[in-house]
């Protein structure tokens, strides 16, 4: 007898559907509970057990009780995540969305259309079905995201005010002291020069005696003070 068709789809949020399977991965637990997906998933256990806790039940991952299942241990495994896929799709969604959207990836919008006139849900409500039923429809383990790897932080260089460097003003060179020296006074002749042209007239019988004595007699006129 096939199981019966939920009126409601899990709307388990796709981050925590990956998160989850890693820690799976890591160590599964016997009983997950509300404090346990709080710490895995780094959230309330009170919205684990609104936002989480249901849906892993109806996915079948976890029992009503809360035990691990075996379909969790194969879900955790990449060899057979794809299997695990495509049997959560068949047990849990119709036939009907199968096969009218058999591309999900590609035709959002269509998924989200078929689940806002199944469930009557909200727009916020219908977003979050289609988004893991495109997870589970395609059953691609490439699809994980990738860890984001700490990016090498360059040191941040201390911004430094920088300082205004004054111009040094031009500076004037030095005038050379201006050597100071007494004034000279201007000469003061001592008396007005005179310039006196004289025509001797010596007679041509005249002796050299007596040539020496006209000029000797000239110089004591002339030169007399």
């Amino acid at each position: 007898m096939a199981m019966q068709k939920p009126k409601t789809f899990p709307m388990l949020p796709v981050g925590h559907w990956w998160n989850l399977r890693e820690k799976f991965k890591q160590s599964i637990p016997g009983v997950v509970t509300n404090n346990y997906l709080g710490t895995a998933l780094n959230t309330k256990p009170k919205s684990a057990r609104t936002n989480v806790l249901p849906y892993l039940k109806d996915l079948g991952l976890i029992s009503d009780d809360g035990k691990t299942l075996e379909l969790a241990k194969a879900w955790r495994d990449d060899k057979q995540y794809q299997q695990v896929c495509k049997k959560i799709r068949d047990s849990i969604y119709p036939d009907e969305l199968i096969a009218a959207v058999p591309n999900p990836s590609e035709d959002r919008e269509a998924v989200e259309r078929w689940f806002a006139n199944h469930s009557g849900a909200g727009i916020a409500a219908v977003k979050r079905m289609a988004a893991i039923y495109v997870v589970i429809a395609e059953g691609d383990i490439s699809k994980k995201p990738k860890k984001k790897t700490d990016e090498k932080r360059s040191p941040r260089k201390s911004q430094r005010t920088p300082k205004v460097v004054e111009k040094p003003e031009a500076s004037t060179p030095p005038k050379s002291p201006t050597p100071t020296s007494t004034p000279q006074a201007p000469a003061i002749p001592s008396g007005p020069g005179v310039n006196i042209n004289l025509e001797i007239h010596i007679s041509s019988d005249a002796t050299p005696d007596q040539i020496d004595k006209i000029f000797e007699s000239m110089a004591k006129h002339i030169y007399k003070k």
